[in-house]
Parts: structure tokens; C-alpha cells; sequence
């Protein structure tokens, strides 16, 4: 019984302690960055920036675009047969239905044969409403 309550409590203390860290990301793995902007009207092309340090040849880039109440609000998908490893892409947003704020970016690395998952480092911008 007792043996059981601390593989519990041991269990729920790593996750509570290697979450954060493991969502951090790893900048040794590559990273995402992109500029402060004004939210401009209308619908536009955002462009953010990234680079790619894989260990192997292979690999596959996910991008998730998080808005500032932190929800999922754009993605993309970049492939080393088609993109560069350090280059730049876009996210699509609308005014009428985005926030000015903080945005994360968040990238999700594949290589290998293997297929290891890692997350790169995020990159962190704001948009601006007008004034």
C-alpha cells in the first residue's frame, strides 16, 4: 500500500517537474522566431522564421502558431526534400477574429528513420492593433 501512494506521488512529481522543461523546448534540436507586427485589417500572411538542426539527414518541421489565450490558431508543415533547414514561412490571420498579444510558435522536430520527436525552441512575437 505504502510502496503504491509513493510510486503515485513519485509518478505525478515527474510529470509536474519534467512537463515544463520538456515544453520549453530544445534549442540544441533548432528554433522559431518571428518579429513584432501591427495586426493590419483585413487578412494577411504573417512570416515567421526558423532553423533546423537535425542530427540526421531526414526530417519533418511542424509549426503550431498559439495566440494569446493559448489556443491553436495556425500551423504549418515544412520537409527537408522541399525547404531548407533555416528558412521562412508564413501564418494566415485575420483581424476580425484574432487578438493582439502575445503569440507563441511552437515547432515539433521528426527525423530519422527512426521518426524521434523532439521540440525545437519556441519563438515568441506580438501583434498590435492599430492605434
Amino acid at each position: 500500500m505504502v510502496r503504491a501512494v509513493v510510486v503515485g506521488l513519485l509518478s505525478v512529481l515527474l510529470l509536474v517537474v519534467g512537463l515544463p522543461s520538456a515544453l520549453a523546448g530544445n534549442e540544441e534540436f533548432g528554433r522559431t522566431w518571428a518579429r513584432d507586427r501591427q495586426l493590419r485589417p483585413s487578412c494577411h500572411d504573417y512570416r515567421y522564421q526558423y532553423k533546423v538542426k537535425s542530427p540526421e539527414h531526414e526530417w519533418h518541421l511542424e509549426t503550431f502558431l498559439i495566440d494569446p489565450d493559448k489556443k491553436q490558431v495556425g500551423s504549418g508543415e515544412l520537409h527537408f526534400n522541399s525547404d531548407p533547414a533555416r528558412g521562412a514561412s508564413t501564418f494566415r490571420l485575420c483581424r476580425n477574429v484574432t487578438e493582439a498579444g502575445r503569440f507563441k510558435i511552437r515547432g515539433k522536430l521528426t527525423y530519422g528513420s527512426d521518426q524521434t520527436v523532439v521540440w525545437i525552441k519556441p519563438g515568441f512575437f506580438r501583434l498590435r492593433r492599430a492605434s
